[in-house]
């Protein structure tokens, strides 16, 4: 079976971005075991660090994870008192979340460490090729819209 050129591309991109995506984890994985995090807990601290207390549902359009996972991320940052969870001042159904200071600690620490690690996982790239997969994947990521539900029905 002879399988069409355009096809083949398409399932090579995702295949390129699949496994880089996975060597990445991979490669920073040490960084987050040693600091005592998960990739999930540092995007929800990295988030509240720089933009500040808000709603969970702010977060999770923010955040990479998906709302069943990050209620999990959230309930083990509260316990471990890095993340505060409020009720809010102007809707007493929202919950806020914050840095606690002991969060905001653990960012300071880990944010030198987490630049580090990335500098050495992305040092054979120029800094003009970085700047060009960054446009590159933004215009793959501003093209791609969700399929409808009933789009693979049949």
């Amino acid at each position: 079976m002879k399988r069409d050129p355009h096809n083949r591309e398409n399932m090579a991109l995702v295949l390129a971005l699949l496994r880089s995506a996975q060597l990445f984890h991979r490669a920073i994985g040490p960084a987050f075991r040693a600091a005592g995090l998960t990739a999930s807990q540092w995007d929800v601290l990295e988030t509240l660090s720089n933009k500040g207390p808000m709603t969970v549902n702010a977060l999770l359009e923010r955040a990479l994870g998906t709302s069943g996972n990050m209620d999990v991320v959230i309930k083990n940052l509260v316990r471990s008192g890095l993340v505060e969870k409020t009720v809010s001042d102007t809707d007493r159904r929202s919950r806020v979340l914050s840095l606690t200071a002991e969060g905001r600690s653990k960012v300071e620490t880990f944010l030198p460490v987490h630049n580090a690690a990335l500098a050495e996982i992305f040092e054979g790239l120029p800094a003009d090729g970085k700047r060009q997969t960054i446009r590159t994947l933004n215009r793959l990521r501003r093209s791609m819209t969700p399929p409808r539900k009933d789009q693979f029905d049949e």
